[in-house]
């Protein structure tokens, strides 16, 4: 490779297993939208043996800046890189930014030169204009850095309110490379749709920042913390819609568009009646949402049924009443999710529930009572299984410490992965299996006989039924047409039978 000439650059780095980054893809635009030459290097399978080439890039490239944005799962694999990046090009600005480095500046700073905590974009811009003036940066709000040895955090700037005034992020970035078997190469159309989520077929958009909750498990509390409120921002429709013509028009292979807001239906009915009309006029594609049991309502359903609204996330998170009270501070009846469900199922929705395991809070009848409460919602539908994850920060992390419980650091645990107790397996058949087979089980659950029973069971289910259950959904999503649904399909197979034969094998 020859010398580049550009030496005012800056490389933004995910190590997340596919493109889709949202934060990080607004911070370039931003950079972008004020003159600032950015790319982003896409290492989606880290590895020591590839930093050669990755430093032959780097020197050849010559950023100035070295963007990192990592969650807690990714920790290990940014600091693995940064050491040896900073080993081997130590003129290089190293900068950690994202959920990680913000609920753990002080861990970040061990392996970064700089750190940005919270929402950053404008603070990393001005960061970014200092050093390429050659200007001091310790000023500069949301930064944190080491001084003689101590961590220095600085005050933050107040939160993004008008969410209008930012640029688009880029479905498939410009200008963006991969580490691809060993080499970093550009980031073509043909390895786009290799690394992309679901063949970047499957768009990502926020239409808000924030969430009203502060859950005890969640880093949005953090948030919470950090800037003494929880205040949720949120975009026009004509913003939104601007965008999502804009992506559309450039990949109208996209299939699906899912909404990423902690809680789409926060939004009140005007708004969300006229986002329908245009987004059902202009848009015409299958789309995806979150929210919460008590946001979630017919009426509005109704409306977005009509403009293409197929897939609904909502968290159960503890079928037990007392976990959710007691433990990760939601206030959220079970009465209050049945009814949700059952609202989903009537308007043709498919249903998608998430369920936290392995709380050590947890005791048997908690779980049996999760149980009964699954057994409740009506089929089909389908579960998102965690185990829980102690995140730096939050306030289970610091009550988990207080009462001297171990825990798998949150950094290096595959929080998809739940323990094989016999009562989480049970809740994994429950949308799979016929609710008689359920109750026969949860009723015997101390017969050896009926554990083996179970379990003779449990893996040809896995095997067999849950991607099935995942066709007959998919299918459900697009109305029943079956040449849509198989488009999908054979885009999504691969990863759609990976994701739920593998990823939560146990």
């Amino acid at each position: 490779m020859g010398k580049s000439k550009i030496k005012d650059r800056v490389l933004l780095v995910s190590f997340q297993n596919n493109t889709d980054v949202i934060g990080l893809k607004y911070v370039q635009s931003f950079l972008r939208a004020n003159g600032v030459d950015s790319r982003m290097l896409f290492i989606p399978n880290y590895d020591h043996s590839s930093i050669g080439a990755i430093v032959d890039f780097l020197r050849y490239v010559r950023p100035k800046i070295l963007g990192i944005s990592l969650m807690s799962e990714e920790f290990h694999n940014a600091r693995d890189f940064s050491v040896a990046i900073k080993r081997d090009i130590p003129e290089i600005n190293i900068v950690w930014g994202g959920i990680h480095p913000t609920i753990d500046p002080e861990d970040a700073l061990n392996y970064s030169d700089y750190v940005f905590v919270g929402e950053s974009e404008k603070s990393f811009l001005e960061f970014v204009e200092a050093v390429f003036k050659g200007m001091p940066v310790e000023s500069i709000l949301n930064l944190a850095y080491k001084s003689s040895g101590k961590v220095i955090v600085n005050d933050l700037r107040p939160l993004q309110e008008n969410l209008d005034e930012l640029p688009f992020p880029e479905h498939h970035p410009r200008g963006s490379f991969v580490l691809h078997k060993g080499k970093v190469v550009r980031l073509d159309s043909a390895l786009f749709k290799k690394y992309a989520r679901f063949s970047g077929k499957f768009l990502s958009i926020m239409t808000s920042r924030g969430c009203p909750f502060s859950c005890a498990y969640c880093c949005n509390s953090c948030f919470t913390k950090l800037y003494g409120k929880s205040k949720v921002r949120k975009r026009s429709v004509n913003n939104v819609i601007d965008e999502l013509k804009r992506e559309v028009a450039l990949y109208p292979d996209i299939i699906y568009v899912k909404i990423h807001d902690d809680n789409f239906f926060s939004y009140d009915l005007d708004w969300i009646t006229g986002f329908a009309r245009r987004y059902k006029r202009e848009i015409g594609k299958k789309f995806w949402c979150l929210s919460t049991p008590l946001h979630f309502s017919g009426e509005k359903v109704a409306v977005l049924k009509d403009a293409g609204f197929c897939f609904v996330h909502i968290g159960l998170q503890s079928g037990s009443e007392r976990v959710n009270k007691e433990v990760f501070n939601r206030f959220v009846p079970n009465d209050k999710f049945i009814e949700a469900t059952k609202i989903a199922n009537e308007h043709g929705l498919v249903g998608y529930y998430d369920v936290i395991l392995d709380n050590p809070w947890e005791e048997e009848d908690d779980l049996v009572e999760a149980i009964e409460t699954l057994l409740r919602v009506p089929k089909p539908y389908m579960l998102q299984l965690f185990s829980l994850s102690f995140y730096q920060g939050t306030e289970i992390f610091r009550r988990a410490n207080e009462e001297g419980l171990l825990f798998e650091d949150s950094r290096s645990k595959n929080y998809l992965r739940f323990s094989p107790r016999f009562l989480n397996r049970l809740i994994r058949l429950v949308p799979l299996i016929p609710a008689f087979l359920i109750r026969f089980f949860l009723k015997n659950r101390h017969s050896v006989f009926v554990k083996i029973f179970a379990t003779s069971i449990y893996f040809p289910a896995i095997m067999f039924l849950e991607p099935f259950l995942w066709f007959r959904l998919s299918l459900m999503s697009f109305d029943y047409d079956v040449l849509k649904t198989m488009n999908m399909v054979m885009s999504f197979f691969y990863k759609g039978i990976k994701k739920t034969m593998f990823k939560k094998y146990v």
